[in-house]
Order: structure tokens, then sequence, then C-alpha cells
């Protein structure tokens, strides 16, 4: 049950620097996110690109480094995603909840979470194809 009552000013600043916390954390992740398509999008078009003309080391290399790429911004991405789950973690054992929510429910939360926790999977799976076979043009 809420209670009405009037916060102070502390609740609001603890609120506050909660929100602050939580919204670095969400900008991190859309970063890391932007890092990893770019990155992706350049060796794939760097991998193409020499096609069949490829050689033997580069049509190794290319997709190594792609892997390592997406595996390393995974690693940030998933990062970023558990500091903001101890943030709200956080913000539910401080009883901040009668002032107004944190982000959005609990459930839309996790599907919003769904791109940036496969997009690491989905390009290093993609370079793992290219390990299995290379661009034939």
């Amino acid at each position: 049950m809420q209670t009405h009552r009037t916060p102070d000013v502390a609740l609001w600043d603890q609120y506050r620097a909660l929100r602050e916390q939580w919204t670095h954390e969400d900008m991190l992740v859309g970063q890391r996110i932007t890092w990893l398509i770019l990155a992706e999008g350049l060796l794939f078009n760097a991998y193409m690109a020499l096609g069949s003309k490829a050689m033997g080391v580069l049509t190794l290399a290319l997709p190594l480094f792609g892997i390592v790429v997406a595996a390393l911004i995974g690693v940030g991405v998933f990062t970023a995603l558990r500091a903001s789950e101890q943030v709200r973690l956080e913000y539910e054992r401080s009883g901040l909840a009668d002032l107004c929510p944190l982000a959005p429910e609990v459930h839309l939360a996790r599907r919003g979470r769904w791109a940036p926790k496969a997009l690491p999977f989905v390009f290093g799976s993609l370079w793992v194809l290219a390990l299995l076979g290379p661009p034939v043009l």
C-alpha cells in the first residue's frame, strides 16, 4: 500500500542520483551497440570487398577479428546491463518507489534488452559462418 506523504529533499536527491546512474548505464549500452554495428559493418564490408581475391591470411584474420570485436563489445554491453540492474535493485531497496518509477516495468525493460543482448551473438555467428565458407563472388 502506498502512503501519501510529502517526500523530503533527501529522497528526491537520492532518486535523482539513482536515475542519473541508471540513465548513464543505459546510454553506455546504446553507445556500445553503435560501436558494434559500425565496427562489424566496416569489417563485413572489407571482407566482402576482398571476396575471392582475399589471401589465405585475411580470409581467416577478418572473421577472427570480427568475433573478437563482437565478444569484447558484448562483454561491455552485458556489464552495463548488469550495472543498470544493480541500480534498479538499489532503488527498490531504498523505498523510493513511492515517489515515482525509476524505469519502465521490469517485464518491459527485459524485452527492451533483447536486442543489445542478442546482437553480439548474431554478429559472432555470422563470422563463424564466414569462417566455414568464404564468400564466392
